[in-house]
């Protein structure tokens, strides 16, 4: 009798998740054996496959990157409250009335990176408490927009390269004292141009009041020595991208060889010299650097 049970048990599980199989995704499963996560990233996925989401109300985390679902299937979605983990990165057709769906959610991880949302959607965002890691690069959004994300004082890990971002739109992270991990970099090709945030040394004074940062990413910005100077009370960064940052020269190797926990940097594509490398390695024989 008990064999039959765990027999039947075994085939139920596998009809309630065939279909995730089929279009070439995974499931995850907690220790009881209950789903407890759906991964579909880069699956031929449509939003009325999505329907039978509605069934796993338990399930913690969803994976829809790289996706060709819309508005209307995310929609589908709104009622699986119990999911903590969403990923939404380059799923190029949500718009802000997509992702309206989470608003009654509990999300502690949102990636957004590439759709369309905008500030309108920061704006929603802004009532939710519990985010602690964002990712709102590639999108359409603006300094105004920027400001509705002071609220989350819990964030630990942001990302918001490649919108039309400016010092201004950065003053933001003074009201973040719990980040440990921002990422400012890229550029993105819109029909009004490149779109990238305005990183120079003045707009590395907000970054500098983040205390627990311990991964900045900083790839193309117009920073020089003078600003990377403004992260020397940094005690915990020990992940820094540079790569691309041409303003970066041999005066910048003093402060970072005074970052104390720094184990890793990329200066690939700067104006550092071999000497300067050299100098660094010398400095801090246990960091890693990349360099050309």
């Amino acid at each position: 009798m008990l064999k039959t049970i765990v027999l039947l048990f075994t085939l139920l599980l596998a009809a309630e998740s065939h279909w995730v199989l089929d279009l070439g995704g995974r499931i995850e499963r907690d220790s009881a054996g209950a789903i407890a996560g759906v991964i579909l990233r880069g699956t031929w996925v449509t939003d009325s496959d999505l329907e039978a989401l509605r069934q796993m109300k338990e399930i913690a985390r969803l994976d829809l990157a790289l996706t060709r679902i819309t508005d209307q299937g995310l929609l589908r979605l709104r009622d699986l409250r119990h999911i903590a983990d969403l990923d939404l990165s380059y799923a190029e057709q949500i718009t802000d009335e997509g992702a309206s769906a989470v608003k009654d959610w509990h999300l502690i991880r949102l990636d957004l990176r590439g759709t369309k949302i905008t500030d309108t959607t920061l704006s929603m965002l802004s009532r939710m408490a519990t985010l602690k890691a964002l990712d709102i690069g590639f999108a359409q959004v603006t300094d105004s927009g920027l400001q509705f994300l002071s609220a989350l004082a819990g964030l630990e890990e942001l990302a918001l390269g490649g919108n039309k971002l400016t010092e201004r739109g950065l003053q933001v992270l003074y009201s973040m004292p719990r980040l440990r991990r921002l990422d400012v970099s890229g550029k993105q090709r819109t029909d009004s141009g490149l779109w990238s945030v305005s990183v120079t040394d003045l707009a590395l004074d907000p970054v500098a009041s983040l205390k627990e940062l311990r991964e900045l990413n900083l790839n193309g910005a117009q920073v020089s020595a003078r600003g990377l100077e403004k992260l020397a009370g940094l005690a915990n960064l020990d992940k820094l991208h540079l790569y691309g940052a041409k303003p970066v020269r041999d005066d910048a190797i003093a402060v970072l060889s005074s970052l104390p926990r720094l184990r890793w940097v990329d200066l690939k594509d700067t104006s550092v010299t071999a000497e300067g490398v050299e100098k660094l390695r010398a400095a801090k024989p246990q960091c890693v650097i990349l360099w050309q």
